[in-house]
């Protein structure tokens, strides 16, 4: 198993993040958005040889995470 380093991890991470979240202001249901986008990321991860402990230790819980960059896309 490849063991990938926490700034590998979080260079995979911001790349995702900056390709596939696309806020849309005035979204009611941002928890929902989130939750989607989380499993998309871990789903993606896993195919690289990423866990979700991985991301977890890269950048911290990883719907906080998504939720502030979701919130800053937004511009909330």
């Amino acid at each position: 198993m490849i063991r990938h380093t926490s700034v590998e991890v979080e260079r995979f991470v911001l790349k995702w993040v900056d390709e596939h979240l696309r806020a849309q202001p005035g979204r009611t249901n941002v928890p929902l958005e989130v939750d989607r986008l989380a499993a998309q990321l871990t789903g993606d991860a896993r195919t690289h040889g990423i866990s979700g402990g991985d991301i977890c230790r890269a950048v911290g819980d990883i719907d906080v995470f998504l939720t502030e960059k979701y919130e800053q896309a937004a511009g909330a």
